[in-house]
């Protein structure tokens, strides 16, 4: 009876077990991701935006071992990219790589498929850099001085570049003229890339970009930078003023770059998702990469990033009524 009563024991002790670890493997193999996510970039490959999201996406599917993989989905200032991913399925596979037009959307188009702050979650902001302006190397003009001189006494006849309506260079360069008093004529490119490369050619006079645009340009002789944004001059370019020793007083804009997932992500994958990319962020290698493009990492909580996106919606749609920019 005794032997019987320890045989029953015994079997229910190895039952126990085998639960457990049906369990934990379960368990195991839930933890996202556990196939490969779309990270959509919505602006044209080769800008800025495109290359940091392929630093992190490369990274991340270091750490998970799933493909993270980066799909450009141009169009519409980065609407129609992130429009697909506001209406992708909201587990957490689909992301969009979004920038500074993400927030600046909802004040230049006056009909919006997506609600910005209802419809999209924030995960986490990737990284922010400096814009700075840059002028062709054959440029006539030898400083920001002389070309806002110009641009104040000769109403748009100098042409700048940006990456599509409602791009950061767009509504930058008009908040520009909007503190200023100079007068540009818009020429939008299908991405920050072909604007760069219109900038080398002569095609357009101006263009005010993130500084992670700039490194190539500016190693090729064929590109000049003439004013940065931020408070101190840049290290590696001791000789760029900044906008306010530029003569430029009021203006400062930041390119930052972040990632948001369908609004109802599920808390738990919306948290994962945040601690990959923060974790992500803090390996040498990409803090590296970003910081030799001109950015710093940042990785910071999804509802500080949430309020982040409230703040710069407000702010742009009080700067696109000031500056009389028409809506869409």
């Amino acid at each position: 009876m005794k032997n019987s009563r320890n045989l029953i024991q015994r079997r229910f002790v190895l039952a126990a077990m085998s639960l457990a670890c049906l369990s934990s493997t379960a368990l195991a193999q839930g933890v996202y991701p556990t196939k490969p996510v779309r990270l959509v970039v919505p602006f044209a490959a080769g800008g800025p935006n495109d290359v940091m999201g392929r630093v992190l996406a490369q990274q991340l599917t270091v750490l998970t071992g799933q493909s993270f993989v980066v799909e450009n989905k141009a169009g519409a200032g980065g609407v129609i990219g992130t429009d697909a991913v506001a209406k992708a399925t909201p587990d957490g596979y689909t992301l969009a790589f979004i920038s500074g037009p993400f927030t600046m959307a909802p004040a230049l188009q006056s009909k919006m498929p997506y609600d910005t702050l209802k419809d999209l979650a924030a995960v986490t902001k990737v990284a922010e850099s400096p814009m700075v302006m840059m002028i062709p190397s054959t440029s006539p003009f030898k400083n920001a001085q002389e070309l806002m001189e110009f641009a104040k006494k000769n109403p748009s006849k100098l042409n700048y570049g940006s990456g599509g309506i409602g791009s950061t260079p767009h509504l930058t360069t008009e908040l520009l003229g909007s503190v200023t008093g100079a007068k540009f004529t818009h020429v939008p490119y299908k991405g920050g890339g072909e604007s760069i490369k219109a900038l080398m050619a002569g095609e357009i006079d101006v263009l005010i970009d993130s500084i992670t645009s700039t490194e190539g340009p500016l190693a090729s002789g064929r590109v000049k930078a003439v004013a940065v944004g931020q408070a101190k001059r840049i290290a590696k370019w001791p000789d760029v003023p900044t906008f306010s020793e530029a003569g430029i007083q009021k203006f400062g804009v930041t390119h930052w770059v972040g990632v948001v997932a369908p609004a109802k992500v599920p808390a738990d994958v919306l948290a994962n998702l945040q601690s990959l990319i923060v974790k992500a962020l803090k390996t040498p290698e990409v803090a590296q990469k970003l910081r030799d493009l001109g950015a710093e990492p940042v990785g910071n909580s999804s509802s500080e990033f949430q309020k982040f996106i409230a703040d710069e919606v407000n702010n742009w749609k009080q700067t696109v009524k000031a500056a009389n920019i028409q809506a869409q």
